[in-house]
């Protein structure tokens, strides 16, 4: 590509649109007005010869064309902006950074709330994009810049990571109050025959909760199935069913929390980040703050 023909100032334009996914919320994120994020999507067009962007519902998609062009136009503005923000000159309360951050539905739910916190009172200017990105793609993602920080299991594989655990927690077993065995011992027998709900992000194969009965010879058949924790917490807040989750979680919740009557392994969770930026002052103030907020739990 020859630069010479590209304006590099609408690089930010393609950015801004292909993360907010609408032109609107990509001039508000700018601070520049709608016609001109409009006619710099026009001149990007013209430039690359592709629609790049395609109206879907109140918003846009990206076509191919923007996809494969997003990882190399991200770093480019990563490594520009963090050379433009002297290292000795990080002050959290002036920066407005944007960050990517992965990670998983529990992991988020624990640390998300006490990090909002931080933020709004520390470095109000900074943002924040959470997603859960598929942990056989967080090397690659970190090494193209699309993910700032991921947290993780601890045994993620990439040679371009550097990691460090944040903690490490046990699980316990949530039920409504009025659950008929809140108040009974729960033995291992009762425990199987409890109705479980089944919290797992993949579409196949055996839950948690399912590999720890196997395991303690076993066998749990879960009553539903869900993505994620909060929409399971609700649920047994007003059913019969029980729920498996890391403690601090169930603790937070307001149900009954008992202990789990067989052995199950600890929720690890990894804080990872691309090597290069292990000296990034923002990262490092970020990843301190992060381990502070992991100590609390």
């Amino acid at each position: 590509m020859n630069l010479r023909s590209l304006d590099l100032n609408l690089l930010p334009v393609l950015e801004a649109i292909h993360s907010e996914r609408s032109l609107t919320r990509a001039s508000e994120s700018l601070h520049i007005t709608q016609p001109a994020v409009s006619n710099a999507l026009a001149r990007l067009r013209l430039h690359f010869e592709d629609p790049l962007f395609v109206r879907e519902g109140r918003g846009v998609k990206p076509t191919a064309m923007a996809e494969a062009l997003m990882p190399a136009v991200r770093d480019a503005l990563d490594r520009l902006r963090a050379g433009l923000e002297p290292r000795s000159e990080f002050v959290p309360a002036h920066s407005t950074r944007v960050f990517n951050f992965s990670a998983r539905d529990a992991s988020a739910y624990m640390l998300v709330p006490a990090l909002a916190r931080k933020l709004e009172v520390e470095a109000p200017g900074l943002r924040i994009a959470w997603s859960q990105v598929d942990r056989a793609t967080i090397s690659t993602e970190l090494a193209s810049g699309r993910l700032d920080l991921a947290i993780d299991v601890p045994d993620l594989r990439g040679a371009n990571m550097e990691r460090e655990v944040l903690f490490s927690t046990p699980y316990a077993c949530m039920l409504a109050p009025d659950h008929p065995m809140t108040h009974k011992k729960l033995t291992a027998e009762r425990f199987f025959g409890l109705r479980h709900i089944a919290v797992s992000s993949r579409r196949e194969g055996r839950s948690l909760v399912e590999e720890m009965a196997r395991a303690a010879g076993g066998r749990i058949t879960p009553a539903l199935r869900l993505p994620n924790h909060q929409p399971a917490i609700e649920a047994v807040r007003h059913t019969h069913l029980a729920l498996v989750a890391p403690r601090p979680m169930a603790e937070a919740s307001g149900l009954a929390v008992r202990d789990l009557p067989i052995a199950s392994p600890m929720l690890a969770s990894v804080l990872y980040w691309r090597r290069e930026n292990s000296e990034d002052p923002a990262l490092i103030w970020l990843r301190r703050m992060f381990g502070e907020i992991a100590a609390g739990l």
